[in-house]
């Protein structure tokens, strides 16, 4: 009988384990069903997590049923560009090389060789050269035509996608082919970058009614630094003889947000709104305001501007101007009020979006947050309107055609010898117009074009000979109106060849003190402002 019931017991314990074993099974089973669903409800439901598994499931489906060979990256590239390219034209991603880009602005430092730079029909002009840069100790010069570098022919490309291939690491090798003036075979140049400073103020300096005249192109790191350091070297040691003090933005793109608001506390005495930022979420929502004393005793303060100077650039206009502070010289500035971040993601690349919207004392915003399109923006107006004549349709002309440096750089010494307005500078004006003519410049206007295309028009068809002639008669009128340009702009040619010629045999500093801060419009007009003579101005 225990035999018996031992046996039973031993038969028994499986059929047990069995049936608790279904049970609890059963239980997951239902369990994993209510979770699948729920996980399967929640991810159709939660839209950011639905659309990139609409992407997954698309790659997968033709990864499984498409006949022919594609590039899932490539797929991947584009289906992230079509994104970016819905929102606005300061979102962007960014390869890992323009990633790069971004930490040289953020570290105020960069690998190249040290010049700038400008588009070419041939390739990048160098405009101006380093003393201290690896491209001077070479022998580059400015004017030169860098229409190669190492293998990639820089003929129509974007000097800003340019500037890559001519940074890179420190100690990193860089091969350039260069076209210069007067020679008919080009030159290489091996060269080796170098880790060189931003410069951002090429120039500040006392003009000869002593203003403090300074020159902004970035707001890059370092920028508040360098200005500070300006203030005390000029303004101090002249704080009791100093008139007024031009704060020059033209073409400035802007840079570092803390830069500009930085700057501008320079200027400011404590509690006025520099600039506010305003964007979706809460962290987002910030206000900056001035902390110290105006570091230059409340003199006046011009800040030229021009449909060139954004961003930052912007930040520290409108809050000189909107407290009151200072006035604006120019033209109506670009037109960007908005603040991008920067995202890095593993593999070197990153990307920058726009997340807010800046504005100024009384809510004055850039980017009017009721606008439709987020990226449109009229600008700051000045408060005296004054157009660089460097952006008149002639002068752009003439210096695209590179004549003005190439006649410069043939008589360097004796053209930096003379004053542009003195006596000698008719002379060297109708050497200069032989030479062009010569070089076969021909400058044609619009209204030039509009007139030969009347012309065209009264020869066809059955146009009565008094229209034809009066046609013609307008052509010739427009012609010669586009001959007379070159005496129109005689001053702006003369001042224009002395500046280039000061520059290139003394440098920068020298070409600004006596080329450019006697005779350039907006200058006299500042100060003319600080001394309260403008009724001359306008005479």
């Amino acid at each position: 009988m225990p035999a018996k019931e031992a046996e039973d017991k031993v038969t028994s314990a499986p059929e047990k384990i069995s049936r608790e074993s279904f049970v609890w099974g059963l239980a997951l089973f239902f369990t994993l069903i209510l979770m699948t669903t729920g996980a399967t409800y929640f991810i159709l439901s939660e839209k950011n997590l639905y659309y990139p598994l609409r992407l997954s499931y698309t790659l997968e489906y033709i990864r499984y049923l498409y006949p022919e060979d594609y590039d899932a990256n490539r797929l991947i590239d584009l289906a992230r560009e079509a994104v970016i390219d819905k929102l606005d034209r300061y979102s962007g991603y960014l390869e890992p090389r323009e990633m790069d880009r971004v930490d040289e602005e953020f570290s105020g430092v960069y690998g190249g060789i040290g010049i700038t730079i400008i588009g070419h029909e041939r390739g990048l002009m160098i405009m101006s050269v380093r003393e201290d840069g690896p491209a001077s100790r070479k022998g580059l010069r400015t004017g030169d035509i860098i229409i190669r570098a190492d293998t990639v022919d820089l003929a129509g490309i974007n000097p800003y996608r340019a500037t890559y291939l001519l940074r890179g690491p420190a100690g990193s090798k860089l091969g350039l082919t260069i076209a210069r003036q007067h020679l008919e075979d080009t030159l290489t140049f091996d060269l080796v970058r170098e880790t060189l400073p931003l410069i951002h103020i090429p120039y500040a300096g006392l003009t000869r009614n002593n203003s403090v005249y300074i020159r902004i192109i970035d707001f890059e790191a370092g920028l508040t630094h360098d200005l500070a350091a300006v203030l005390d070297s000029l303004y101090e040691p002249n704080r009791d003889s100093v008139g007024g003090i031009i704060l020059d933005l033209r073409g400035n793109p802007g840079g570092l947000l803390e830069e500009a608001y930085r700057s501008a506390d320079l200027f400011l005495d404590g509690g006025h709104l520099i600039v506010g930022i305003k964007g979706r979420s809460r962290w987002f929502n910030v206000a900056y305001h001035s902390s110290g004393s105006d570091r230059t005793n409340n003199t006046p303060i011009i800040v030229v501007v021009d449909d060139g100077s954004a961003s930052a650039a912007e930040i520290l206009a409108g809050a000189l101007k909107y407290a009151d502070r200072a006035v604006l010289v120019g033209d109506t500035t670009f037109g960007k009020g908005l603040v991008q971040e920067y995202s890095g993601h593993t593999d070197g690349s990153g990307l920058r979006l726009t997340t807010s919207r800046y504005y100024f004392e009384g809510g004055i915003f850039l980017n009017d947050p009721e606008a439709e399109v987020i990226d449109s923006a009229g600008g700051i107006p000045p408060d005296y309107f004054l157009r660089d004549i460097e952006t008149e349709a002639f002068p752009l002309a003439l210096e695209n055609s590179g004549l003005l440096r190439e006649f410069a750089s043939g008589y360097r010494d004796e053209l930096a010898a003379y004053a542009p307005l003195s006596a000698g500078s008719a002379e060297w004006f109708s050497r200069f117009m032989s030479f062009a003519d010569e070089k076969g410049f021909a400058y044609i206007s619009k209204t030039t074009e509009l007139a030969l295309l009347v012309r065209e028009i009264a020869s066809m068809g059955n146009n009565t000979p008094p229209t034809t002639s009066q046609a013609e008669k307008i052509f010739e009128l427009a012609v010669n109106n586009d001959r007379d340009q070159f005496d129109r702009y005689r001053d702006y040619i003369s001042q224009r060849l002395f500046q280039i010629s000061l520059e290139l045999k003394y440098g920068t500093a020298r070409s600004y003190r006596e080329a450019i801060l006697p005779y350039r419009a907006d200058i006299r007009f500042a100060e003319k402002y600080f001394n309260n003579d403008l009724e001359s101005e306008s005479n």
